[in-house]
């Protein structure tokens, strides 16, 4: 590598050297995580593994929930159900849970792509017939 000569740089001078050189780094950074991204997705995808199989640590439910007490979950009517497993279901507000993250994942598509469909839609809900409507 070629070392540059900095002593004779102005302190404004040294200050956009930084800042450039700063923002270099940070380009390269992004990009080399990209780069690997990529290879790591199509590495999974070739030996036929989700990023979850890889590290189900990562996504496992905790269990905790920051509701005081189980009747105060229960109130609210989930608008969300798991075509496949109607035990499956999920309210829509909050943090997205496991099974909708699955099947996002598994179906190539964005949690807001299974919010907007209506084959997702709790026909237990109390709105069920507006919010298939609105879609």
């Amino acid at each position: 590598m070629t070392k540059v000569d900095i002593s004779k740089l102005s302190y404004q001078e040294l200050k956009d050297l930084m800042e450039q050189a700063e923002n270099e780094v940070e380009n390269r950074k992004e990009q080399a995580i990209k780069d690997l991204r990529g290879e790591f997705d199509q590495k999974l995808h070739d030996a036929g593994f989700s990023i979850r199989e890889l590290y189900p640590e990562i996504f496992k439910f905790s269990g905790t929930t920051s509701v005081s007490s189980p009747k105060a979950k229960q109130s609210i009517t989930p608008k969300y159900r798991n075509p496949d497993n109607h035990d499956e279901t999920w309210t829509g507000r909050g943090r997205v849970i496991a099974w909708v993250l699955r099947v996002a994942e598994e179906k190539g598509v964005s949690v807001e792509d299974i919010k907007n469909d209506p084959e997702y839609l709790n026909p237990e809900h109390p709105n069920y017939d507006a919010h298939k409507a609105e879609h």
